[in-house]
């Protein structure tokens, strides 16, 4: 079991890393809308919902959505999702910690995966979260961060953090995207932009990460949990 006293020395840490890749995908922030940086676009699909309304996931999802609305660094513009994309904290965060550093660094994920295995949410999974440095990648994929286990120069993600990180995955191409994982649309942050991110160890075992997936997509897609209270409706239409 990792130790919990990480955060305060590498909330630090991630703060200060420059070599991330991530970002709301434009050098020009007046290129979004005003409407974007505060608050839900009058236009947003999903504006009469609670910010802070969580997918129904089978599993229990903490909630920081309101808390990362409030950084001002996500766009509540719905877009059809297509793809998921992995990431690594670049730190041995809690959640409290990534969200930490996104009140200070400009960026944004929809989901984070601790240590334990545990799922937090800050952001839709429709909206442009600031996550992968690119805007058709921050359009067009759900992100999901994994606490790391070591740092530098490996950054390992631990066994309990990826593999339900390629669950969430799998449920999230079951009930909101409506494709099966593969290669061509399961990513890891390097996919859109110039980073290292989701590190070396998860380059390793992609192979493995897209099977879980894939076994909790087949799992998922002949199951239909009944969703909680106070959640998220699946706000895209599933193609076949």
């Amino acid at each position: 079991m990792l130790e919990k006293n990480f955060d305060h020395e590498d909330v630090k840490a991630a703060v200060e890393r420059l070599d991330t890749g991530d970002g709301p995908g434009t050098d020009n922030l007046a290129d979004l809308p005003e409407s974007d940086f505060v608050g839900f676009a009058e236009d947003d699909a999903e504006g009469d919902l609670p910010a802070g309304a969580t997918i129904p996931y089978d599993r229990p999802v903490v909630d920081f959505i309101d808390q990362l609305s409030a950084t001002g660094h996500v766009t509540h513009t719905s877009y059809t999702k297509t793809s998921v994309t992995l990431h690594h904290n670049a730190g041995r965060l809690s959640h409290q910690g990534v969200l930490d550093v996104w009140k200070v660094r400009p960026a944004s994920a929809h989901f984070d995966v601790d240590a334990d295995g545990a799922v937090a949410q800050y952001v839709k999974v429709n909206e442009y979260a600031w996550a992968v440095g690119n805007t058709v990648g921050n359009q067009s994929s759900i992100s999901i961060e994994m606490a790391n286990e070591t740092l530098d120069p490996n950054w390992r993600v631990g066994q309990a953090t990826w593999k339900n990180a390629a669950r969430l995955a799998g449920w999230l191409f079951a009930k909101v995207i409506g494709e099966r994982p593969s290669g061509s649309n399961l990513f890891y942050h390097h996919h859109w932009s110039s980073t290292l991110c989701a590190g070396p160890s998860m380059d390793r075992i992609y192979d493995e990460v897209l099977a879980a997936a894939q076994v909790a997509y087949d799992h998922f897609e002949n199951a239909d949990p009944t969703p909680r209270p106070d959640t998220e409706p699946v706000p895209v239409e599933r193609r076949r």
